[in-house]
């Protein structure tokens, strides 16, 4: 996986969520291969950040502010996108949210704003975005869920799993809605990601069991490149070490 070489030239790409520790390494690995990258945000010093990290390729780069869970600006936003760049290949979708809590211990609020931020931000960013691939004939799409759902785990983060292990079929469904236009959906299952957020939440646990974000990036370039045309798997688990 490290030395797969990648041309992104004159490919465009909406990464949602890369402003944050994956989505910008995610961000920043497609610039690097020549990619034109777009990023929703929220947060202005996250965006001035990322743009900062990347250096010369920021011209690679374009944001705009949008709620992902508001289908009018991800409608907007996507439109922006094409009409800008002309185009639309690549829809990585890393924005989501992490709450714990037993089922009998999470409230509605808790459960309904997990299903927003990992299912419905997918939904709504696929739902804008499949059809400029479906006219073009050609497409890639990531979504991200979670190798905490594996092997019938989630005790204890009840409505995350759920949720994350609903955008998992989700994806499996639009592989088969969309093969018939050249796209292909993956879906990412990560485990714990070595990144500042969790080393200060888990600060007793070892970290070198856990997954840099660049080795997921490089899963996520490997599977929208060309050498992944033979690709038919959907669910893609990313675990590092161990």
């Amino acid at each position: 996986m490290r030395g797969v070489s990648v041309d992104f030239q004159g490919r465009v790409a909406i990464v949602t969520g890369g402003t944050g520790a994956l989505g910008s390494a995610v961000a920043l690995d497609l610039t690097a291969g020549g990619a034109r990258v777009a990023v929703p945000y929220t947060d202005d010093e996250h965006w001035a950040a990322l743009l900062d990290r990347a250096g010369t390729a920021k011209e690679q780069l374009w944001g705009a502010k949008a709620d992902l869970t508001h289908s009018a600006d991800v409608g907007q936003f996507v439109a922006n996108v094409v009409g800008c760049w002309g185009r639309l290949d690549f829809l990585v979708c890393i924005a989501g949210g992490f709450a714990a809590g037993k089922i009998h211990e999470t409230s509605e609020e808790s459960w309904d704003r997990m299903f927003d931020l990992n299912l419905r931000t997918v939904y709504l960013a696929v739902h804008a975005a499949a059809p400029v691939m479906i006219k073009q004939n050609f497409g890639r799409i990531i979504t991200t869920s979670s190798g905490a759902i594996l092997n019938g785990g989630g005790a204890g983060i009840a409505a995350y799993a759920v949720s994350k292990g609903a955008v998992s079929h989700l994806t499996e469904i639009l592989a088969s809605e969309l093969k018939g236009y050249n796209i292909h959906a993956h879906c990412i299952l990560p485990g714990t990601m070595d990144t500042a957020a969790n080393r200060r939440d888990m600060p007793k646990a070892d970290f070198t069991k856990w997954v840099s974000t660049k080795d997921v990036a490089r899963v996520i370039r490997f599977l929208l490149s060309d050498e992944a045309s033979g690709v038919r798997s959907v669910a893609v688990p990313a675990l590092g070490p161990g």
